[in-house]
This record gives C-alpha cells, structure tokens and sequence, in this order.
C-alpha cells in the first residue's frame, strides 16, 4: 500500500511538471510571435514559480537554482526595466527544454548529465547577463566560475554541486579521470575537486596532463580524500595541490575553500 502511495505521488508531482511546461511553452509562443499582453508575462512567471517549487521538492537544485534567477530576469521585464526582446523569449525557451530534459532524467533516475550540466551553465550566464543589462552599470559585469568534480561517489558529488550552486557557481561532474580531462578541454574551469585517496593513479596522471598544458597549468586543484595519512603532504606537493577536504564533506570548510580559491 505504502509503495502504491509513494507512485501515486511520484505521478503527481511529474504531471505538475508536464502541465506547468504546456503552459509555458504556450505562453512563449505567443510571446515570441508578438501577440501576448503583460498576464502572459504572468503566466510564464507563475509556471517557473510552480515548477521551482516542485523542483524543490524533488530535490532538483539545478532547476531550482536557475528557475530562481530567470524569476529574477522575469521580474525586471515585469517592471518594464528589460523589454520581453526575441533574445530573451529564446532564452526562456531554452530555459524550458532545459527542464524538460532534467525532469525526464530525474524521472528516469539519472542525476549526472553532460547535457544538462551544459546547458545549465550556458543558461546561467546568459540569464546573469540579461539581468545586468536590466540592472545599472555600476558594477562591472562577473562571469560564473565552474567548478569540476571529480569522485567515484555519486554522493559526493552530488553533495558537492549542491552546495556549490547554491553558493552561485556553475558545477561539472564525472567518475574519472578520462571524461575529466574531456571536461577541462571543453570547458572553461576554474577549479577541479579531484578524489585523491589511494593515491589515486588516474587522477594523479591527469594533473600531469593539466600540467603540461601551457593554458591549463596552473588550474587551481583541491583533493578530495577518505583519509588523511602521511602521504598527504607528499602528493600534495607533487600536484601543487591548493587544498584538501576530508570526506565525508564538511559544508562549512568546502564553502570556505571555494571562496578562498574562486
């Protein structure tokens, strides 16, 4: 019974999503064809208010997070401080597919993607940077740092990207070495969170790799260890390592560690 229950509830909370992205999608549409008034605005407001909440309750942080700050966009367009212009329609119709694409992992149990890792930070720029347009140019305009992680435990780097993102910076993720390095050549990072324990010999090859790379040398690198023994001084030598985090991860410290080195 308790498991009939728990499904029903499942179905519930992803027939809000599909109901609030039909909505959305509809009110886009007749946004980006021009006819649309200011409760179409409020429309497409309340679906991103709706799913937000619902994403919450899914522990979803990314849809979260960046539902939040196109909130924040659509408020500036509310207040006639930034026109509803085709860039900004588009990038509210990326916004859908993004969430589209993470509730179809989410419901499907899948909690590391590149694709929505991607997207999610290509999004959060160009959000961050509409809302600057809408806000005075007295400061000058700070690209996100990304931070790469990467650990054979699901949890950490689960726990690690939440953390992360909600502390406003966009996050990778992988369990090895090889689609790391494929990450830091893709991508511009500006911190790797690496396991380190063992030691780690992909991991370890990998810096060397970094290393030799005249563009990437001198990525700043945190270790993530299971234990703290006498090699630690040893290996973080040899990596020129910034910092180190015992796992399992203390919020506080990791916190204080991104802020020192972003």
């Amino acid at each position: 019974m308790g498991k009939y229950l728990m499904e029903i509830e499942h179905n519930i909370f992803f027939d809000e999503f599909k109901n609030k992205l039909i909505i959305l999608e509809n009110s886009l549409i007749d946004i980006q064809n021009g006819n649309y008034n200011q409760e179409d605005i409020n429309e497409v407001f309340r679906a991103i208010h709706t799913i937000k909440g619902t994403a919450d309750l899914l522990g979803m942080f990314d849809v979260v997070s960046i539902s939040h700050k196109a909130e924040d966009l659509l408020q500036y367009v509310r207040e006639d401080k930034i026109k509803m212009n085709s860039d900004i329609c588009k990038l509210f119709i990326e916004l859908k597919n993004f969430i589209e694409l993470a509730v179809d992992n989410i419901s499907q149990g899948i909690f590391d993607d590149t694709r929505t890792e991607k997207l999610y930070i290509v999004l959060e720029k160009e959000i961050n940077y509409q809302i600057h347009i809408a806000e005075t140019a007295k400061y000058e305009y700070e690209e996100v740092k990304t931070i790469l992680v990467v650990d054979d435990s699901a949890i950490v780097r689960y726990s690690i990207k939440k953390i992360a993102i909600d502390e406003g910076y966009n996050v990778l993720t992988t369990d090895n070495a090889a689609d790391a390095w494929i990450k830091i050549e893709e991508n511009a990072v500006d911190l790797l969170c690496g396991d380190f324990s063992t030691p780690n010999e992909s991991m370890l090859n990998l810096v060397k790799t970094i290393r030799k790379d005249v563009y990437k040398k001198d990525l700043p690198i945190v270790m993530l260890l299971s234990k703290i023994d006498k090699d630690l001084n040893k290996i973080g030598k040899l990596i020129s390592a910034k910092a180190w985090l015992k796992k399992p991860l203390e919020e506080k410290k990791l916190k204080l560690v991104l802020s020192k080195l972003l």
